[in-house]
């Protein structure tokens, strides 16, 4: 993948900072947007605020602007760890600066979560889906999209007003949905799928994802690349599951199969241990779809440690 530059213009109001944060799960870092080219702009995330270069960017994709609200797409600390620091920082947030995260209650109450926007406690507003922001007078307009799956609060947003260059549906920033290369993290499948569904529905012209680059134009049969990758993303789940299957069709020497098995079994080509305990997360999402469709049964050996085992439902 090319390196991305540590600022980058994706349309005529939205500039794309780079959190500066590198990982096995950030890809290159995260990456926050600002959107308008006003006097008050819009952030969406705020990186891990790990990093003071990262204030540095924004402070230059700034100049004498100022950001005035704070989205977030999603509770992971990539995503809002940088809100209490930005919101002490007069010289790159105005003095009544708002933010605003999806309320779930079972998250928010998490201490980390808390510890990480307690600056914003007076400031904190919820993000309902179809709420709409408006910037530069309204000529871009923001609205949000629900889309649980990798988080069970996680916010997109469409971007109207606004192109790439190409024509079509809306720019679609993204947060952890969809990734700008490879695959993400999922906390519950189902949701996660239903999220992939409904992105498709809106038939994005763009993605502006939360790492990776920038999905944009149109392959040689005039498709949106976005529509191409959403389809993409929900082909590999649906690949996953049947090799999946596949695996629990083959005879086990234990009359069933654990998790870590499985993954071997379906994750050929992965070695970092980080990245294995992220596949049998995967792994296991797929089993309790299975499970909760009829597909296979989960039970346990006492000779196995009382260690989970899976099999098959024929017929």
């Amino acid at each position: 993948m090319n390196k991305l530059a540590p600022i980058e213009r994706v349309s005529r109001s939205i500039v794309r900072v780079l959190g500066l944060n590198p990982g096995p799960f950030t890809l290159q870092g995260t990456n926050t947007y600002v959107i308008g080219r006003g006097e008050r702009r819009i952030l969406v995330d705020t990186g891990d605020g790990a990093h003071p270069e990262y204030y540095d960017l924004l402070k230059q994709c700034l100049g004498t602007s100022r950001i005035d609200r704070i989205l977030l797409t999603h509770w992971h600390a990539d995503h809002i760890g940088g809100v209490n620091q930005l919101l002490s920082m007069p010289d790159v947030v105005v003095s009544d600066c708002s933010v605003y995260k999806h309320c779930n209650d079972a998250i928010d109450s998490k201490e980390d979560v808390m510890a990480m926007l307690s600056a914003a406690r007076d400031c904190l507003h919820d993000i309902t889906d179809g709420q709409e922001f408006e910037v530069d007078g309204g000529n871009v307009q923001l609205k949000a999209v629900f889309a649980p799956g990798h988080t069970n609060d996680h916010m997109t947003f469409t971007v109207q007003g606004e192109s790439t260059g190409e024509e079509g549906g809306p720019l679609l920033i993204t947060g952890d949905l969809v990734l700008g290369q490879g695959t993400t993290i999922v906390d519950d499948l189902q949701r996660y799928m239903d999220s992939l569904d409904r992105m498709l529905g809106l038939g994005p012209s763009a993605l502006l994802p939360g790492h990776g680059p920038t999905i944009h134009g149109c392959g040689a049969d005039g498709k949106p690349n976005a529509v191409r990758v959403i389809e993409g993303y929900i082909e590999h789940r649906r690949m996953r599951e049947m090799q999946i299957v596949q695996v629990l069709g083959r005879p086990s020497h234990a009359g069933g199969w654990r998790i870590d098995e499985i993954t071997s079994a379906v994750y050929t080509d992965i070695s970092d241990p980080k990245i294995i305990v992220a596949a049998q997360h995967n792994t296991l999402l797929h089993l309790q779809k299975l499970l909760a469709e009829g597909k296979v049964r989960r039970f346990t050996r006492h000779s196995d440690d009382h260690v989970d085992l899976w099999e098959l439902i024929n017929g």
